[in-house]
């Protein structure tokens, strides 16, 4: 179906056909008549393109140039289609500046940089936090940001961790620092003023280390007197004797949470000055082979597939408690006879430390909390067991000391696979 404009069109040149057909009747010029006509008719389409071309260009400030037939048609859908691209254009605009002004009023600094690490664009409180002028806009953010730390976190492009700072321009806060890809290449750089949350953290910190610290003394002191009890015959010792060694298990689990909560928050405050060594990982897996037998006490099959060459850049200390801990928990949550495979293996996707059981397994929904301190799926088994709660939450924390992760797996009634991974490189240490 033709448009309108065309139809117009058809209709001026059949009506002047007709016209020009009935004057070369008349006076016998028929080649002049449609030379002539040819010649008018290019004529006015001339003329109205160069007034659409004009219209386009902005040269009239008329709402529609002055043309006829086809060329008002299509002027009519042009600036139709402009008129949509304006209202949209004036709607992506409405929420720029939305989110421009939200992004103002947020506390945190918040800067734009371009791929080559030049600042765009940036909030309000970086003014305040980072100190950043107008005329800083175009300007390198290392070189208004001298941190070694931060230009090392820029560069390395290790973006899925956080970054904290104890001094930021000269103030001595603590900083938390994440960089955002987004956009081509471009990057979001948001930095947030932690200091009271850290001052809070450091407080629960020291609190469980000093109350642990403090509650140890008195402990042994108690369970040294348990064991006099329990080791001196008297009159009645045999009707006492099962209270006193129940009092005796429960003081040697109390000392094993004290003495994991002491792990815990020495490693939480401790900060890695020293370099990461090569770790013989399957030197100490071998050793770890016969604590483990000798905790499970010939009740479990152990299955250990090693990769003899494969080492590791790290901290032997805190990778032996990962890996003592994920057995450990395997053997505690597998009933006997059941098999215990232990693997240390590379991939292309790094190096992987991995224990699987035919154990009880564990629900899905407990899987994200079992890092947490003092979270476990059966508290009775946990106790029956000598569990403390808090063996995944130093695994957790050696692990991304380490660059690492952890991965779990689990089936009720097929048991679970705890896996570690490793990066091919050591990440640079920093403290907590």
């Amino acid at each position: 179906m033709l448009s309108s404009g065309v139809s117009r069109e058809l209709t001026w040149i059949v009506a002047t056909l007709w016209g020009l057909l009935f004057f070369c009747w008349l006076t016998g010029w028929w080649i002049e008549g449609f030379i002539a006509y040819l010649l008018i008719y290019m004529g006015r389409q001339l003329w109205s393109m160069r007034k659409f071309e004009k219209w386009i260009e902005g040269g009239t400030t008329s709402a529609f140039p002055p043309a006829s037939g086809f060329w008002s048609e299509l002027t009519y859908l042009v600036s139709r289609k402009q008129r949509a691209l304006e209202k949209h254009a004036d709607l992506q605009l409405y929420k720029s500046e939305q989110f421009k002004s939200a992004s103002m009023l947020i506390p945190d600094a918040i800067v734009s940089l371009d791929h080559e690490n030049h600042i765009e664009w940036f909030n309000a409180s970086s003014r305040k936090i980072l100190e950043l002028r107008s005329q800083d806009v175009g300007r390198k953010i290392e070189g208004l940001i001298r941190q070694p730390e931060f230009i090392h976190y820029l560069k390395e492009s290790q973006y899925q961790n956080v970054l904290r700072i104890h001094s930021l321009q000269g103030v001595q806060r603590t900083f938390s620092v994440k960089i955002i890809p987004y956009f081509d290449s471009h990057k979001l750089l948001i930095v947030k003023d932690i200091t009271d949350l850290y001052n809070l953290a450091q407080i629960r910190r020291d609190f469980i280390a000093n109350a642990s610290h403090e509650l140890r003394t008195p402990l042994t002191v108690l369970k040294g007197y348990l064991e006099a009890m329990i080791d001196t015959p008297g009159p009645h010792h045999d009707m006492w004797l099962p209270a006193l060694q129940n009092m005796e298990n429960q003081s040697d689990r109390m000392q094993a949470i004290i003495e994991d909560l002491l792990t815990l928050s020495k490693m939480e405050s401790q900060t890695i000055t020293s370099k990461a060594n090569k770790v013989d990982v399957p030197r100490m897996l071998a050793n770890l082979k016969t604590e483990a037998q000798q905790f499970s006490q010939g009740k479990h099959q152990f299955v250990f597939e090693v990769d003899e060459s494969l080492t590791i850049q790290g901290y032997a200390e805190p990778l032996k408690s990962v890996f003592m801990n994920l057995v450990t928990n395997a053997v505690r949550y597998t009933p006997d006879g059941g098999i215990i495979k232990v693997r240390w293996y590379e991939d292309t996707e790094g190096v992987h430390f991995e224990v699987e059981d035919n154990g009880i397994g564990i629900s899905k929904e407990h899987i994200p909390r079992l890092t947490e301190r003092f979270y476990r799926v059966d508290t009775a088994r946990s106790r029956v067991t000598g569990g403390t709660g808090l063996g995944l939450a130093i695994v957790k924390h050696v692990l991304e000391r380490h660059g690492a992760t952890l991965h779990v797996d689990s089936l009720i009634g097929r048991g679970s696979t705890f896996r570690c991974d490793f990066p091919t490189a050591m990440p640079p240490a920093q403290s907590d």
